[in-house]
């Protein structure tokens, strides 16, 4: 999946799913608006602490 090309090195998938979903609407939309267009959900902190918790602790 993306995170063994990300782990290769490769980061061309994930470059082009940002362009296609964040980058190119930039300037149309706010963050917010371009979350919740591209995850399907409302900003949300509990990512960030579950990534923290299982990274640090």
């Amino acid at each position: 999946g993306l995170q063994a090309f990300i782990a290769g090195g490769d980061f061309s998938a994930l470059f082009d799913w940002l362009r296609q979903n964040i980058w190119q609407h930039g300037s149309r939309f706010s963050t917010s608006q371009l979350i919740t267009q591209a995850t399907g959900e409302d900003l949300n902190i509990r990512y960030f602490r579950e990534h923290l918790t299982s990274r640090y602790l």
